[in-house]
């Protein structure tokens, strides 16, 4: 399955490439590959190397819509950046879904989010915060500023 990526949220680059391949190195499973291949691609395409992104926290999931309930573990999946257009990168190799987790945000008095059914608290909203590649809590509801069901794909071990 195609899992599209933008390069950028609300005009700011998001640097998500990066991040995913941070965070698939960290994971242990594709090593050296990620690093040799996947920065020479990134190299020649966009004449910049991810080596001079220090200080980047990885990306190891993200959150979709799954309306016709098509995320499971075990799929397939191609991650891309300019999806359907002359510029498309498939910037991993054909990687897994190792699980996935049903997730909710609602928007009352305050956001609340769950985790397959769970109200997560603080500490928890920042490290999902984070492993979903954006800087702050404060960003993460910028984003997601609608009341919001969905899934989060998952292609490390971990899980909330």
């Amino acid at each position: 399955m195609i899992l599209p990526f933008s390069t950028k949220i609300n005009g700011r680059p998001n640097y998500f490439i990066e991040k995913i391949w941070l965070g698939l190195l960290f994971s242990g499973k594709y090593g050296n590959y990620m690093y040799n291949i996947y920065n020479k691609c990134y190299s020649d395409k966009f004449g910049e190397s991810w080596d001079d992104k220090i200080g980047l926290l990885p990306k190891i999931h993200t959150i979709r819509l799954d309306n016709y309930n098509r995320w499971k573990e075990g799929n397939k999946m191609h991650l891309v950046i300019n999806n359907r257009t002359d510029n498309e990168f498939h910037f991993t190799p054909q990687i897994l879904c190792t699980s996935v987790q049903k997730i909710e945000i609602t928007h009352e008095n305050y956001p609340i989010l769950k985790i397959d059914g769970i109200a997560i608290g603080f500490s928890k909203l920042q490290r999902l915060s984070s492993n979903e590649g954006f800087e702050s809590v404060e960003d993460f509801f910028n984003y997601f500023k609608e009341d919001f069901e969905g899934k989060i794909i998952h292609w490390t071990n971990f899980k909330y």
